[in-house]
């Protein structure tokens, strides 16, 4: 299946070597927590999870704000945005709720995942801002 080309999956492309480092703090950590604990499988499964999660959250964030961009009515974009908010948090929810339900994932590391991308924005315009204070 070809991902159709928008902002978001270049945005996404761009944001890979920083998630990758950010999944491997974590999977240290988790190797860590496994090694004081015990091992715990769902540690595992719930980092991955998180992570499909986390792009499929990006990628229809960046689908619904080019629908709401190129909306002729203010107010169709608006709902549209609202609708894909809730409907996205609704959705992140339920699969979570019903993978901890069945006990298949650890839901801190489930939910790390969905914050990297603000970690990344985070550190990226405090760079970027550090770029312009020396010029």
């Amino acid at each position: 299946m070809k991902i159709k080309e928008t902002l978001a999956v270049s945005e996404l492309r761009s944001m890979i070597p920083y998630l990758l480092i950010l999944n491997a703090v974590t999977v240290v950590v988790c190797v860590i927590i496994g090694i004081v604990s015990g091992f715990d499988w769902r540690l595992y499964t719930g980092l991955a999870v998180g992570n499909a999660l986390m792009v499929a959250n990006f990628l229809l964030i960046g689908y619904t704000a080019e629908r709401v961009v190129h909306s002729k009515d203010f107010r169709r974009g608006r709902s549209i945005a609202g609708m894909s908010y809730g409907l996205r948090y609704v959705g992140i929810f339920v699969i979570l709720a019903g993978l901890l339900t069945i006990k298949v994932i650890n839901p801190i590391t489930a939910v790390v995942p969905l914050i990297f991308p603000r970690v990344f924005y985070t550190f990226f315009y405090v760079r970027m801002h550090k770029e312009d204070d020396q010029i």
